[in-house]
């Protein structure tokens, strides 16, 4: 349309060359063909393709360099977002197709400009409401002059862009968005609920594996044995009853469980030596042993005991067997048949070498059986710890090793202290200081623990070691396997002296190089009643 505004398709796209007019845009202002004395022809994101006649500037689009043919009077004719695609010239009508007229004569070339977004200033183009000029273009005979400082006075005004269009699209596709957000945020806390559910599940899960394991592996170490009598006929799950009622497992239906998955032997009915808070394994190892004699009876002789307490408790009624007698159990141990191998020759007294453990006593079994049975499982774990080496490191005899490990069992209250008890022994024997330890001093006296006297104290008899250097001549009593161990392997230390920790309530000991310090400590503990 010769003379008019401009013609638009899609989005101010003029189709055809615009002659006279302002410019021809198609999509996003972009014109292809010539513009002719117009303003601009403009495709894409403002790149110029073919020539301005009369136009300003021929740009480079979206930040490219200038191209496109000489632009010669005009403003500019651009290719990118505003692309033109017919004639354009007049008034637009939203489809760029009507003539134009004449093209206007050419002016000069325009200077290019680098920056190919900035738009003509509404400042550059007289306003819409002017009256056309007779000569409406620069560069012809009488230009126009609208009295502003715009070189570039046209006969249609002022022309800045309007971002109307694209502000309605924008605003559109804004609410589009906004429309999704809540469908979005649903979508978020769908996610966030689902992962606090599994971290729910995954919790609930941790802790339902954890009672099982604990009721599959109790905490802590096997307890005392006891003896469990399996009835004839009683089916796996009801093995479970009697093992939880006897303190052996912790639960009989967890085992019912346990051993219809797992492939659990034929379990014999009779007598067994089982130990409280067992796991389940270790029950079902020592039930798949053979089953005890009929009538059998167990019997504990615990630690620290002396030779004359294992006799009393090996014939008490009720927790000895029934039938001994301590006459006869004496006269067992004093059988030459019930001799350690690890006893001096010259040494009478088999102190020390009644193992502490609980006994299968058999119907049918002498005070004498038991005696020795209880001797050979002495001289087992002996061997076992490999005595008689390890003795001769520490220039000992394996019986001096277990005398240091009979005081070691009565003067240790955990086994953290036990190696260094037998530390404290050795340093003090090598430095030829008497051991002061009372209670060999009770032993002799008949019993231990005991209360002494101070001429009890100082009598200076082979078993008071406050005053007479060296070990006592015997045993005081029947150490365990924890107490010869630390015998045979005393911890490193330069310790000479230990005393009850006051501080705490599990019988263990403090340890001092210092005498002074000892003596502190000493006092303290006699403050607190805890120490004679």
């Amino acid at each position: 349309m010769a003379g008019g505004f401009r013609g638009d398709t899609g989005g101010h796209g003029a189709v055809g060359p615009g002659a006279g007019g302002f410019r021809g845009d198609t999509g996003g202002h972009g014109a292809v063909g010539p513009g002719a004395g117009g303003f601009r022809g403009d495709t894409g994101g403002h790149r110029s393709v073919g020539p301005a006649a009369g136009g300003f500037r021929d740009g480079p689009g979206a930040g490219g360099p200038p191209r496109g043919g000489p632009a010669t009077g005009g403003f500019r004719r651009e290719t990118g977002n505003h692309r033109g695609i017919g004639p354009i010239g007049g008034p637009r009508d939203g489809a760029g197709r009507p003539p134009g007229g004449p093209a206007g004569p050419a002016g000069p070339p325009g200077p290019v400009d680098p920056d190919d977004h900035i738009f003509i200033e509404t400042s550059e183009v007289p306003a819409l409401d002017r009256p056309a000029p007779s000569t409406p273009f620069p560069g012809a005979d009488e230009p126009a002059d609208w009295g502003d400082d715009d070189p570039f006075d046209d006969a249609y005004g002022d022309d800045s862009y309007d971002y109307d269009d694209y502000d309605d699209d924008l605003d559109g596709d804004l609410e589009g968005d906004l429309d999704d957000l809540p469908r979005r945020r649903g979508c978020r806390s769908a996610v966030v609920v689902l992962a606090v559910m599994t971290v729910m599940v995954l919790v609930a899960g941790w802790f339902a594996w954890s009672w099982l394991q604990g009721k599959i592996d109790p905490a802590g170490p096997p307890g005392d044995e006891v003896l469990v009598e399996i009835p004839a006929g009683t089916s796996t799950t009801g093995i479970g009853d009697v093992l939880a009622e006897a303190g052996v497992i912790s639960d009989a239906s967890v085992w019912g469980w346990y051993t219809k998955l797992r492939d659990v032997p034929t379990i014999q009915a009779g007598s067994y030596r089982l130990h409280l808070n067992s796991s389940f394994d270790e029950a079902i190892d020592e039930l798949a042993q053979d089953p005890l004699p009929p009538n059998s009876r167990l019997v504990t002789a615990p630690e620290g005991l002396t030779m004359t307490q294992v006799r009393d408790r090996l014939a008490d009624p009720e927790k000895g067997v029934p039938g001994f007698t301590p006459e006869r159990v004496q006269a067992a141990m004093e059988d030459p048949e019930s001799r350690s191998a690890f006893l001096p020759g010259e040494q009478a007294s088999i102190e020390g070498t009644l193992y502490p453990e609980t006994y299968a006593v058999e119907e049918g079994d002498s005070e004498a059986v038991v005696v020795q049975r209880m001797v050979a499982m002495f001289d087992e774990v002996m061997t076992e710890l490999n005595a008689t080496e390890r003795a001769a490191a520490l220039n000992i005899s394996p019986y001096e090793a277990v005398i240091v490990a009979s005081m070691v069992e009565r003067e240790s209250g955990t086994d953290a202290d036990r190696p260094r008890v037998a530390r404290v022994i050795y340093n003090r024997l090598a430095a030829g200081e008497p051991l002061g330890i009372d209670a060999t001093s009770c032993y002799e006296k008949g019993g231990i623990p005991c209360e002494l006297t101070t001429a009890e104290l100082t009598d200076n008899t082979a078993y008071d070691t406050r005053e007479q250097p060296g070990l006592p001549p015997t045993p005081i009593a029947s150490p365990g396997r924890a107490s010869l161990e630390a015998a045979l392997a005393p911890a490193e230390g330069d310790w000479h002296w230990y005393l009850l920790d006051v501080t705490k309530d599990d019988g263990s000991s403090l340890f001092f190089t210092d005498y002074d310090e000892f003596l502190a400590a000493k006092q303290r503990c006699v403050d607190a009643g805890q120490c004679g």
